[in-house]
């Protein structure tokens, strides 16, 4: 398939919102704790990160056929 060239281009919305979700979304980024849910979010996964296991060989399965 040929598409154009222009990469800015989005497909339109399927569905528009309805003015309950406009009220939603206002009062969801109209919030004067918004940092502060930032940076508890960002802390949170930030401990969901596993560290990373250095004595195990990733590769260790593959010896059985090298």
């Amino acid at each position: 398939m040929n598409y154009p060239g222009n990469l800015h281009v989005y497909a339109p919305a399927l569905i528009s919102l309805e003015e309950r979700d406009w009220k939603v979304m206002t009062e969801l980024f109209d919030r004067e704790d918004s940092d502060e849910i930032e940076t508890d979010i960002r802390n949170s996964l930030l401990l969901m990160i596993p560290e990373p296991c250095w004595e195990d060989d990733p590769f260790d399965f593959l010896s059985e056929y090298l």
